[in-house]
């Protein structure tokens, strides 16, 4: 099924899938869901009264949400979604409690939506972020490809985003890191934003090399090109989510990430800003490309090296 939401419509579906027991698309004008035996697997919102787009829940296998959004301490935090923290001073990731909306204007255009029997989904959308003179000083192409669920229920997500400066350049910004003037043990994050579900789940973490377990001060800065993150409910593991970096979006051969891992916050941000801030000619463009690998079994090295051999990149 193709679906085009570009109008002031409203389009409710659920589709009954022939040789998917118990599945079905959930299709409204500011939604898409895929759900198995009245499971939401994993939804994508795109509703205008939010700030961003995101997907909210996600989980695999039938057990809980992986992904938190908007809770009480971070109402910006969506899940899994994308933001810039600055674009030309201006603010695109904090917003105003009172209204929910951010210095920074990111806006979007209905998406184009394809869906199959199998679970698999795309999703394209245009996105502009505008500043607060009404400049449009950014523009996106993202493209959004969601892989049909295997046997275990696992799935991927594949994130492409291309952003073009728009007349006056861009120039993205983040809160210094330790050591630059005014540097700040939470500085640096910016981009693709991912809030786990938080206590009473445990978070770990592990990269290619091993386990991530050296947190100072409830943060950890591994550099890794992929990171597993595991959630365990009483020592059980009851989601896990694999984030992979694409080789291009950092040139330097480094890619550093940021994350949070407290009685109150389980965050994880692959940090492309984190070793300076960019700057985007006028017209210039910059490619950032994740593979989102979701599954009810914990992550281990071994698995994230195969995940990263098996993702044809180029």
């Amino acid at each position: 099924m193709i679906t085009s939401l570009r109008g002031a419509f409203a389009l409710t579906a659920s589709l009954a899938l022939a040789g998917v027991a118990g599945a079905a698309w959930q299709v409204t004008e500011s939604s898409l869901a895929w759900e198995h035996d009245g499971h939401t697997i994993w939804q994508f919102n795109f509703d205008p009264q939010f700030a961003k787009t995101f997907f909210h829940p996600l989980s695999a296998g039938g057990g809980p949400s992986i992904t938190e959004s908007r809770p009480d301490d971070h109402r910006w935090h969506y899940g899994l979604w994308f933001s810039w923290k600055y674009i030309n001073k201006a603010n695109y990731w904090e917003e105003n409690r009172e209204t929910g909306k951010s210095e920074g204007a990111t806006r979007w255009s209905p998406p184009r939506i394809e869906t199959h029997a199998d679970g698999s989904a795309a999703i394209a959308l245009d996105l502009t972020y505008t500043h607060p003179s009404g400049r449009v000083d950014l523009t996106e192409k993202r493209s959004l490809i969601v892989a049909a669920p295997d046997a275990s229920g696992a799935y991927a997500i594949d994130w492409d985003s291309e952003f073009t400066a728009g007349a006056e350049g861009a120039t993205l910004g983040r809160t210094p890191m330790l050591g630059e003037p005014d540097g700040r043990v939470n500085g640096g994050y910016a981009g693709l934003g991912l809030r786990l579900r938080g206590r009473p789940a445990v978070y770990s973490v592990v990269s290619p090399e091993g386990a991530v377990d050296r947190f100072e001060s409830n943060r950890a800065r591994p550099d890794a090109p992929a990171l597993g993150l595991n959630l365990a409910d009483d020592g059980v593991v009851t989601g896990a989510l694999a984030l992979l970096s694409a080789r291009g979006n950092m040139p330097s051969g480094s890619t550093p990430w940021y994350l949070a891992n407290s009685d109150t916050m389980h965050w994880a941000n692959p940090a492309v800003l984190a070793p300076a801030e960019k700057h985007l000619a006028a017209g210039e463009k910059w490619r950032l490309r994740y593979r989102i690998i979701v599954r009810g079994e914990a992550w281990t090295p071994d698995d994230l090296r195969a995940a990263l051999a098996a993702w044809k990149q180029d």
